[in-house]
């Protein structure tokens, strides 16, 4: 299945080209490859709120649901959304889409679309205590390209930048199953999406930069947002805080846990007071040997913290990750706590 998979990929990746692609492509090449593959739509961008591009239905934009998102990024056609296969690609050319139509400015690798390319190294399946996991594979194989998404809105203060991160990969197909990953993490995906078209409902335009990013190959042990930190597209020094969602969509009502390396640090103490203002729990918690991509930049020195359900290990990394799984009320309370967050901190 694995072998069958890189080759399907590489298919895409080439189009109907009769080039033949090595793993080990000049970046450049690389980065051009992966861009032809992920196209936005043809519609004008914009780079001031709160106009949506020309020729698009504002109400049918404006008002699809964080529900939606999920079925469609957990749906088979997405075949589980493993780094470096076709249903990631498929995956990012989902949300491609979606952050050109709702107007973000590509923030991706120079800044001309919203890809930020790059490679992962090879991973064998391993079943720990009836979780599927990834784990190192044989040392000196040859890597798979991947891609992050990077989009935003320019603030006021252009230099001052305040992060929503959300990893959108999952585990792919296992002998023949489907691992949707519909709380893992399609509902963290879908919640940013959700409080993006909300803020396009408020029209105002924020203090301070935007930057809205999904990353890739979380499950493989936060390649994409580690990549992400050793070659930026933009300054680390600009960023004051950076919010992640993992796994919020499940649970009882209103329960969250924080995962943070500082609890006095900026977006810890943002996310936490947000929660208590929208009427949830959100306490800081030891992530028992797990983690997310806020990880990543708390070693660089960047404040940065994760929402996600106390009760987020149940049923993950299971084929029964589905969306009967997620829990509309609890998705929306995240996407609130999301919101009044993004409004402390950037408006």
């Amino acid at each position: 299945m694995k072998s069958n998979s890189r080759r399907s990929f590489l298919k895409v990746l080439l189009g109907l080209s009769a080039i033949c692609l090595p793993w080990t492509l000049w970046p450049g090449k690389l980065n051009k490859a992966m861009q032809s593959l992920i196209k936005p739509p043809g519609v004008n961008l914009i780079t001031h709120l709160p106009e949506l591009p020309k020729g698009v239905n504002n109400e049918e934009v404006l008002n699809r649901t964080a529900m939606e998102d999920i079925i469609a990024l957990s749906s088979p056609e997405m075949q589980g959304r493993k780094a470096g296969s076709v249903g990631e690609s498929k995956a990012a050319d989902y949300l491609a889409k979606e952050m050109s139509t709702l107007g973000l400015k590509p923030m991706g690798d120079k800044g001309e679309s919203f890809t930020h390319v790059f490679t992962i190294p090879p991973v064998t399946e391993k079943f720990v205590n009836g979780r599927l996991m990834f784990i190192p594979g044989p040392i000196g194989s040859l890597r798979t390209p991947s891609v992050n998404l990077l989009g935003g809105w320019t603030g006021k203060k252009q230099d001052e930048v305040i992060m929503i991160t959300a990893h959108y990969d999952h585990l792919g197909i296992n002998q023949g199953i489907l691992y949707p990953g519909a709380n893992d993490n399609a509902s963290g995906v879908s919640c940013i999406l959700d409080v993006i078209r909300h803020l396009l409902r408020d029209k105002r335009v924020p203090q301070k930069t935007l930057v809205f990013a999904f990353w890739s190959a979380e499950e493989m042990g936060f390649v994409g947002s580690s990549a992400f930190v050793q070659a930026p597209t933009f300054p680390l020094r600009q960023i004051q805080a950076v919010i992640n969602l993992d796994t919020v969509g499940n649970g009882m009502i209103g329960d969250f846990s924080l995962w943070s390396e500082d609890e006095n640090n900026l977006a810890f103490q943002s996310i936490k007071k947000a929660a208590a203002e929208a009427g949830a729990s959100a306490l800081h918690t030891s992530p028992g040997g797990h983690n997310s991509d806020q990880v990543s930049f708390a070693r660089a020195g960047v404040p940065a913290v994760t929402l996600l359900a106390r009760d987020w290990l149940n049923k993950n990394h299971t084929p029964e990750d589905t969306a009967g799984l997620i829990k509309a009320e609890q998705l929306k309370m995240a996407s609130d706590i999301l919101y009044r967050t993004i409004q402390s901190l950037a408006y």
